[in-house]
């Protein structure tokens, strides 16, 4: 395989292990599940056509734009982003969103891919005359804080290094915005450095990890500082909806939701049946009990269902003031918005009615949970965006981009598990007579089975499936034998098993993408910073159609 052919080579999705159906009818063949969605479309035409009614939509611009200015600012905010910000307050303004939850130094690389997937589509709206901002919606509220106090990089060793920061009591519903990072960190940035390879681009990585992650900083505001320092050049504006001038902002969409709150549940779950019943999965699982707001109290975000009695419980919580009238939660929301944070079925609702949203940008799941939610937007009286795949790349280091070339390995290859590359290594250039006669036996005792099978069968039937154990016993020993050899034989030849380790490792780690397992922090420390540009780069017209492979190094 040689530069020119792992360069931006792209992969279906249909090949990819464990992508679901809906995500694959919706990037290859968007008619299958328009009904879904907003049916404009998926294409660059489509899009045009959709920001240019969004741009002529009322919209809260001003207001939050200025909100977002001071966000922006605490975080080092650009000149570029103070720019957008200014053309985001203008009355024709449309935002390409995207977001994710504030990861440990940013999470996974797919983090960065959503961030520069909403830079390269707002250009393009811009080429087209439009007034188009890359907005990224950190999500701050969330209160899984297993979900995002962790990062993984490649060790000098080539294994995979989880880093895992445990230093701030989180106590169960507490969101994610409201933690304090606190000296704890320092233990985990030194592992980070120890791990990290000694390159002439670490200095300025270190300072800037050391600047963002420091004890009194709050984790979702050093997440927004070190995407900032990664990528602010591009112009993308930040918002965290922990901010209680949003929520006030946002009141309105909450009363609606509250108003039309029968009306809003059995939309979720008749959609959900309707995927269902076409042979998709329902991404959120939700019921006719569920109110799509958390209520936030003493720091924690709890959800609240609403009971047979009529009354608004809090879920997982019984006893004295643990349930109120429905219509005290009315008046509280509309008095206290602030004490309130949108569920998953409301929060993208919540986001298109504070930014004038042409498009959001969106994974596997988010694609999948907007399908559940599109009647919705309908129902609360707004225009629903479309949602588009973000960028999916495997970042392939030449040195394994090598190795692939040496033992003829495809990057579908390590979709069967290092095992099963590490035999086609040896089998297929180490060794490849030995697994031949493999290959003989195995043919040659299955024949002789399957004659010996339709004898006994015309004997005693009984006697023919006695036979059928015996087959699975003799064929697991051949293969517990062959697995043995390859091992074996890989051992003999270190170098080559442990360049087919390294490789596995970088690029299918846990049997998964790359870009849900590794930071950015791994190849900012190799390649430097001059690689987010190159990602950039190799993000295509097509955006997220594909899988792509870039080479780097």
């Amino acid at each position: 395989m040689t530069d020119q052919t792992i360069s931006f080579r792209a992969i279906s999705f249909r090949e990819i292990p464990r992508t679901s159906r809906l995500f694959r009818d919706y990037v290859e063949d968007f008619g299958l599940v328009s009904r879904f969605y907003n049916p404009t479309g998926t294409s660059l035409a489509a899009l045009v056509e959709h920001a240019g009614l969004v741009a002529r939509e009322e919209s809260p611009r001003a207001e939050v734009a200025a909100i977002l200015r001071d966000q922006n600012v605490a975080a080092g905010a650009t000149a570029a982003t103070l720019a957008n910000l200014e053309r985001l307050g203008r009355p024709d303004s449309v935002a390409i969103v995207t977001g994710q939850q504030a990861g440990l130094f940013t999470g996974p690389l797919y983090t960065i891919f959503k961030a520069l997937t909403a830079v390269k589509l707002a250009r393009q709206l811009e080429a087209q005359g439009l007034n188009a901002v890359p907005v990224f919606w950190i999500a701050a509220e969330d209160h899984d804080f297993e979900e995002v106090n962790h990062s993984q990089v490649i060790d000098r060793e080539g294994h995979l290094k989880r880093i895992v920061y445990t230093g701030s009591p989180t106590g169960e519903g507490r969101p994610v915005g409201s933690i304090t990072i606190n000296e704890a960190i320092e233990s985990n940035l030194a592992e980070l450095a120890a791990s990290l390879p000694d390159s002439e681009f670490m200095h300025r990585l270190i300072g800037d990890l050391r600047e963002t992650y420091q004890a009194g900083h709050g984790f979702a505001a050093a997440f927004a500082s070190l995407l900032t320092r990664l990528i602010g050049h591009y112009g993308i504006v930040l918002i965290d909806p922990l901010d209680d001038r949003l929520k006030a902002v946002a009141s309105p969409i909450y009363d609606r939701a509250l108003a039309r709150l029968p009306e809003f549940a059995a939309n979720l779950v008749r959609r959900s049946t309707e995927l269902e019943t076409a042979g998709y999965h329902a991404q959120v699982h939700t019921g006719a009990e569920v109110i799509p707001l958390f209520i936030l109290e003493g720091g924690r975000r709890t959800a609240l269902i609403l009971g047979d009695d009529g009354r608004v419980h809090l879920k997982g919580h019984k006893g004295a003031g643990t349930s109120f009238d429905y219509p005290e939660l009315v008046s509280r929301v509309h008095r206290e918005p602030t004490s309130f944070s949108p569920n998953v079925t409301l929060r993208p609702i919540v986001q298109d009615y504070l930014l004038p949203t042409a498009a959001i940008i969106g994974g596997a799941a988010e694609i999948a949970y907007f399908a559940q939610l599109h009647p919705n937007y309908e129902l609360l009286g707004r225009k629903a965006p479309l949602i588009l795949p973000r960028a999916s790349l495997s970042l392939v280091e030449k040195r394994h981009a090598k190795t692939m070339d040496r033992f003829g390995l495809g990057f579908a290859d390590l979709f069967d598990g290092h095992e099963a590359v590490l035999r086609k290594v040896v089998e297929g250039s180490l060794d490849h007579s030995t697994a031949t006669v493999f290959d003989e036996t195995e043919t040659v005792i299955n024949e002789q089975l399957e004659r010996l099978r339709v004898l006994l069968q015309g004997v005693d039937p009984t006697l023919a499936e006695a036979l059928k154990g015996g087959r699975e016993k003799i064929l697991y020993q051949i293969h517990n034998l062959r697995t043995r050899f390859v091992h074996n034989r890989g051992r003999r030849d270190e170098v080559t098993q442990h360049q087919v380790e390294r490789m596995s490792t970088a690029l299918y780690p846990h049997r998964n993408l790359q870009e849900r397992e590794l930071n950015i922090c791994y190849f900012l420390a190799r390649y430097g910073y001059e690689v987010i540009d190159q990602i950039y780069e190799a993000i295509g017209e097509t955006i997220g159609a594909e899988h792509r492979l870039m080479q780097v190094g």
